[in-house]
């Protein structure tokens, strides 16, 4: 029968305290992404330009928005847009 060293017992039962009486981490309220065109659909609505994103066809497949344009240069949803509606997120 194999035995325990002493040394490993209290290492061992620290572990055992950490894990029954650590609370679990909580969830993520916001999902921060940073990346390039395929997280990052645009908006410069508020920039003097004359090439704008806030008027069809952009967004008409976009549900969120009603299908009403919304200043970004996608007509639907980008990658970023279905992994956070897969985890139950809300749109911000």
């Amino acid at each position: 029968m194999a035995v325990l060293p002493r040394h490993c017992c209290p290492s061992l039962f620290t572990a055992v305290i950490l894990l029954l009486f650590c609370p679990s981490p909580a969830s993520p309220h916001a999902f921060f992404i940073f990346g390039d065109s395929l997280v990052d659909a645009g908006n410069n609505d508020y920039l003097v330009t004359l090439s704008k994103a806030n008027t069809p066809p952009y967004g008409v497949d976009f549900s969120f928005s009603g299908g009403k344009p919304t200043g970004r240069f996608t007509n639907g949803r980008t990658i970023a847009d279905v992994i956070g509606n897969s985890s139950k997120y809300e749109f911000a």
